[in-house]
């Protein structure tokens, strides 16, 4: 069988073959009636799908009944297409079977065949993409339809290759609409249709079956409206991970949801889609057991810092007994289903003494007996479904609709699912975030490897994230897996898509898309995409990241501009407009990724005039993007606002309604534990909530850099609050010239200064030629008129000797200008001058501006007993004990060994140590190392005996060592959380070598020990050097001060014991239900640990230890899902003001089990730990600190 499913190969075969199928003629208002044609089939019934169909239907009736069935269908192109154009086209349904489509021209007329309505749907969207080159979407159509409809000139047909193709994630109603109309609902149902989705999960109006249901349980109306939550916040009720909030709900709404859900189902049902409901699984409001007795209830604890419904044992007689009565008020209110919904114990609910198989057993039973023969569906996610649950049940009546199918450690479901049916699932956004991208390539590589495994039990799709609209593209593309038979070749698949999305062909369209298909949509697998956000709407922080990226963000302008240029013609549609804003969207989201870090460099390199010059930047992208997120009205917040407004019946409920929709995309609730959990880039969000948000917190900062003092503490739960309760009302409806501003977007300049000197310093006296070199990053636009400036230290002569050849310098190209810079004759040799290089330039409309910083080190002699080596060409100088180097250096490590050091030979013998401060390191690379080197023989590099201790602009401190004599490093180990200056030491018993690292040279923190095979009786030992620039190609500098031996005893450490366990614990903030006291009271496990919310100077943990002790370790254990990292500093301190350095990760290594392990040597009697980052969200978690000292 040829299946027409948007694929440009098999349109091609399909001119090839006819294929008749049985079908029963339907006459729609307004076409002619044809004769069907004979049924020919050439094909089994698809795999995994029902039996091959029976004749079709040849009566009277039969005929009337499946023209009855298929006037839904032809609804729905009266609401797509309008009347004229619906008239146009013959519906027939085809006779029972595996779902499956024919489209034709059968006497003239455009007939849609279909086993349902939905499938003839399915059928009828193939022919708009394939013919037509139309599309609807959940984000913006392209209708531009001819007045009269073309024929096809082959046949169109596809077969389903999965019975079951499911849509919605339980939180949709929460991030992608709870206050959507009846009218947006249809247009919802229609385009699911479109895309063959074939099963819709409907949670709206089941508040009114809890409603119903209690009050047979001795509850009120009223009692009922305080335990139901608001719309925005259901879907989590619905979860049994909260309650209450937002409520009393009014009566008249839950009444009219429960008519949009009659209206939903009733939509769904006649369109052959089954509606999935929620089914009873056992959650009851409080005090049920008080209320019934007898009846045995489950404390669930808290979710996220809110208190969960309790859970009705289902094992008991009660639970049978709601559970009737709940699918008895359900069906009254919106019939009968075959599907049902259910997650047993979902994101951390706890069994207590319940039996899982007998209660899973029992809550099958409540459904069978209830609706004999439904399914009960089960989210595949975290833990679940349990195998305690799915070896219990009967596994025929039971479909696990799988999250993460997508996630690389995911690779048999047959055998995690025990057998049980399952749908091939994917949730590639969390919140309703509005980032561009997920996994397409891994989505139709991995669904058709597991659909073609022998006696495979995938058996459906299900399409969940957390809400639906956004991404348009990969809802087609997952959509269209169910209608493949093999795995598709993206790259003609969004050829096809960019043609029905604009409404024909442009090679700029099919470039534009051609990119996105490389880079945002062939997203790794070992890299999702749900947690991935902009940094502009997350709390302001200097270490927000949003997650990583996996593509060259420099391509999406490329996209842009190409999308730009597509012929005006095909630029009138919405679903233009929308991927024009949301492409620009993502290219300035990015653009935020790459400013914030660039910030945070000039922050603690306390540079005010370019931190300012750099905020001032990133809140002006804010701005421009406030203004193209309101050209479009699926970027509106004001819409978001304005639904939910109408659905309110005083002034009162819309403030309690409006306050439901703000505080979901900000605080989320009022325990802030997963603030910003839902944030998207909208209009409205960006300009009023995100910039102001921004600027209050670049303000305190620029005020510290100001005045020295730190900068002022914010409440950003409270910042949320007053957002949360403001009557601001926000424009529904687009304004602006989308196209002209992403103009703006791809015209915004881009570019980079490096500063560099083809001498790293010179004598006093001495001239240094330094170069200044710009280069152009924007990749789409050539930059005009760039002007360079150098700025020096008082006393230094700056003289230009060579400028740009060009006044434009192009994609991808450079331009330079340098100076010769004359150091004065009173300049003190170990010096290092700061030199600030600046350029501005035109790109486009718009300017650009950057600086770049370098330092040049006034040399002098080294006088004994100090010797000096070099493996590279380096500047060295001395004045007294001050000791420096400065210059380049590829690596010094494995294949390069480049560096310089001034050393004294002989220094090091056995139990010894040899100790310097580093005072100074020029940030010339992120490895760019500064410290101590030690050697059996400096003067001959090679030599055994070999390792080094270097502190690093970004890793920490390094110990490096050669494992095997052979003269080169090649094995190393890191602490982070620590930068110069600082002190380094290196110890030495016999052949083994210990690195410490100290901010203040008395409490250390153990990086390790290695042995050193070939080390001398006195080793030799110096400062060491290398700036690591092999990628970056700038030089760098460090300076000394001292290099002092003394004696080494090493201390026994083995018999330590903790001292940790049950002592006072605090924090800056808690969450709910996790105390400080969780992270030290010995249990290692998830089941207890602390949680504070990551403000904009992180949170922390410390312990009191009692008195001053002497540690010896620190084990910190964050919480450990297999996915998420946690960034944090650890820190020690004898009084509890003044801290000092015990390590710490600032790595993205995912949590382990085991924790992360600290060696020290230093007094403290508080250690903290300061949480900055969690890559999941934004609280920071410790489930256990374990602290070892010396025994009293």
């Amino acid at each position: 069988m040829i299946a027409g499913i948007r694929s440009p190969y098999r349109r091609a075969l399909a001119a090839l073959s006819v294929l008749a199928a049985g079908a029963a003629l339907i006459a729609v208002p307004g076409t002619a009636v044809a004769a069907a044609a004979p049924a020919t089939p050439t094909s089994a019934a698809a795999p995994h799908a029902a039996p091959a169909s029976s004749p079709a239907p040849t009566s009277a009736s039969d005929a009337s009944a499946a023209a009855s069935a298929m006037a839904s269908a032809h609804d729905a192109l009266v609401r797509l297409l309008g009347t004229a154009h619906a008239a146009q086209v013959d519906l027939r349904q085809l006779s029972g079977g595996a779902d499956r489509y024919r489209v034709e021209a059968l006497g003239g007329h455009l007939t849609v065949s279909g086993t349902t309505p939905a499938t003839a749907l399915r059928g009828f969207g193939t022919y708009l993409h394939d013919v037509v080159h139309a599309d609807f979407s959940l984000d913006g159509d392209q209708a531009h339809l001819p007045a009269h409809l073309p024929l096809p000139k082959a046949p169109l047909t596809g077969d389903a290759v999965v019975a079951h193709r499911f849509a919605l994630n339980d939180t949709n109603e929460g991030y992608s609409g709870p206050y959507m109309t009846w009218s947006q609902w249809q247009h919802r149902i229609d385009v699911l249709a479109l895309d063959g989705i074939n099963e819709v999960l409907v949670y709206e109006g089941q508040d009114a079956v809890y409603e119903q249901t209690f009050e047979k349980f001795g509850y009120t109306a009223a009692e009922m409206r305080s335990w139901i939550p608001q719309p925005g916040h259901q879907s989590w009720w619905m979860l049994q991970n909260l309650c209450c909030l937002g409520s009393p709900i009014p009566q008249e709404l839950i009444d009219s949801r429960a008519a949009l859900g009659r209206q939903i189902t009733s939509r769904l049902r006649s369109l052959g889609m089954t509606p999935v409901l929620p089914g009873y699984y056992g959650t009851v409001p409080p005090e049920f057991a008080q209320k019934n007795a007898g009846a045995h209830t489950i404390a669930q604890g808290t979710w996220n810092g809110l208190k969960r419904p309790d859970w009705l044992d289902p094992t008991g007689a009660d639970f049978a007994a709601v559970a009737a009565e709940f699918y008895q008020a359900q069906t009254r209110l919106f019939g009968p289903s075959t599907m049902y919904k259910m997650d047993l114990l979902h994101e951390g609910g706890q069994a207590g003494d319940v039996d899982i198989p007998d209660a899973s057993r029992a809550v099958q039973d409540a459904l069978e007996k209830a609706h004999p023969d439904a399914i009960w569906a089960i989210l595949g996610w975290e833990n679940n479904p349990l195998q305690a649950t799915l070896t219990a049940v009967d596994q025929s009546k039971m479909l696990v609709v799988d999250g993460n199918s997508d996630q690389p450690n995911i690779t048999d479901r047959d055998h995690d699912f025990d057998g049980v049916p399952y749908a091939f699932g994917t949730i590639w956004n969390f919140g309703g975030h509005t980032n561009l991208g997920t996994s397409l390539t891994t989505w139709t590589t991995k669904f058709h490897q597991w659909l073609a495994r022998p006696g495979t039990a995938l058996n459906g799709i299900a399409m969940m994230p957390e809400a639906i609209d956004n991404n348009p593209a990969a809802v087609e593309f997952f959509s269209d897996l169910a209608w493949e038979p093999t795995a598709v070749d993206v790259h003609p698949w969004f050829a096809d898509y960019a043609t029905a999305r604009y409404g024909g062909s442009d090679p700029h369209a099919t470039a534009a898309w051609g990119i996105l298909a490389d880079t945002v949509y062939s997203w790794p697998a070992t890299n999702d995409t749900k947690h991935v956000t902009g940094v502009y709407e997350l709390q302001p922080s200097l270490t927000r990241s949003g997650g990583s990226v996996d593509y060259d963000p420099a391509q999406l302008r490329v996209a842009l501009s190409d999308l730009l240029a597509v012929r005006p013609s095909l630029r009138t549609s919405t679903a233009y407009r929308y991927d024009v804003v949301d492409l620009a969207r993502q290219v300035l989201a990015n653009d935020g990724r790459t400013l914030l870090p660039k910030i945070r460099t000039a922050y603690s390199a306390q540079d005010r005039a370019l931190f300012e010059q750099l905020t001032g930047t990133f809140t002006g992208e804010m701005k421009l993007l406030d203004q193209l997120l309101g050209t479009d009205g699926d970027f509106l917040f004001g819409s978001w606002q304005a639904d939910a407004a109408a659905q309110a019946g005083s002034p009162a409920e819309a403030a309690a309604l409006q306050y439901d929709a703000r505080s979901l995309l900000t605080q989320w609730s009022k325990t802030g534990v997963i603030q910003d959990y839902a944030a998207r880039e909208w209009n409205g969000l960006v300009g009023d909530y995100y910039l102001p948000r921004w600027q209050k917190y670049f303000d305190g900062l620029d005020q510290s850099l100001r005045t020295g003092e730190p900068a002022p503490a914010i409440d950003w739960i409270a910042v949320a609050e007053q957002w949360d309760e403001k009557t601001t009302q926000y424009r529904s409806t687009p304004a602006g010239d989308a196209h002209a501003l992403a103009e703006r977007v791809a015209d915004l300049p881009s570019g980079t200064l490096a500063l560099d000197s083809a001498q790293s310093g010179a004598a006093p006296r001495g001239t240094v030629r330094v170069t200044a070199t710009f280069a152009n990053g924007n990749p789409v636009r050539a930059a005009g008129q760039p002007d360079f400036v150098l700025r020096a230290p008082a006393g230094y002569r700056v003289r230009p000797v060579s400028g740009p050849a060009s006044t434009t310098v192009p994609v991808n190209g450079t331009a330079s200008r340098s100076w010769d810079v004359t150091i004065p004759a009173s300049a003190t040799p170990t010096t290092v001058a700061r030199l600030s290089a600046r350029v501005t330039w035109a790109s486009g409309s718009a300017h650009g501006a950057a600086t770049a910083g370098s330092g040049v080190l006034v040399a002098g002699p080294v006088s004994d007993p100090y010797r000096t080596t070099a493996t590279t060409p380096l500047t060295v100088a001395q004045s007294g004990s001050t000791l420096a180097l400065a210059g380049g250096g590829a690596d010094q490590y494995k294949g390069s060994d480049e560096y310089g050091t001034v050393y004294r030979p002989g220094l090091l013998a056995d139990r010894t140590s040899v100790t310097t401060q580093v005072r100074a390191q020029g940030d010339s690379a992120p490895y760019a190392r500064a410290g101590l080197v030690v050697s059996s023989d400096l003067s001959a590099p090679g030599s055994g005996g070999y390792a080094t201790l270097a502190v690093t602009p970004e890793h920490g401190c390094m110990l490096s060592w050669d494992s095997d004599g052979d003269g080169r490093l090649d094995h190393y180990l890191e602490d982070d959380g620590l930068t110069a200056p600082a002190y380094v030491r290196i110890s030495r018993a016999g052949d083994t070598v210990t690195g410490a690292c100290s901010t203040d040279g008395t409490n250390w923190a153990v990086v390790g020990s290695a042995t050193v095979p070939g080390m001398s009786p006195a080793e030799d030992a110096g400062v060491d050097f290398s700036a690591v620039n092999q990628n970056t190609h700038q030089s760098g500098y460090a300076v000394f001060q001292g290099l002092t031996v003394s004696a080494s005893t090493p201390r026994d450490t083995s018999g330590d014991p903790v001292v940790s366990v049950g002592r006072p614990a605090t924090a800056l903030s808690s969450e709910a239900g996790s105390p400080p006291s969780a992270a030290d009271d010995g249990d290692r496990t998830n089941q207890r640990y602390w949680g504070g919310v990551i403000g904009d100077a992180g949170t922390w943990w410390q312990v009191d230890l009692g008195s001053d002790q002497r540690l010896s370790s620190v084990n910190v254990r964050t919480y450990v899902d297999g996915k998420r990292y946690y960034t944090y500093l650890l820190e020690g301190s004898t009084d509890g003001t003044h801290w000092f350095s015990l390590g710490g990760k600032l790595s993205t290594a995912v949590a382990a089990d085991a924790g992360d392990s600290y060696a020290m040597d230093a007094r403290a009697r508080y250690v903290r730990v300061v949480g900055l980052s969690n890559s999941a969200n934004g609280t920071f978690h410790l489930s256990e600190v374990t602290v070892r000292a010396a025994a009293n």
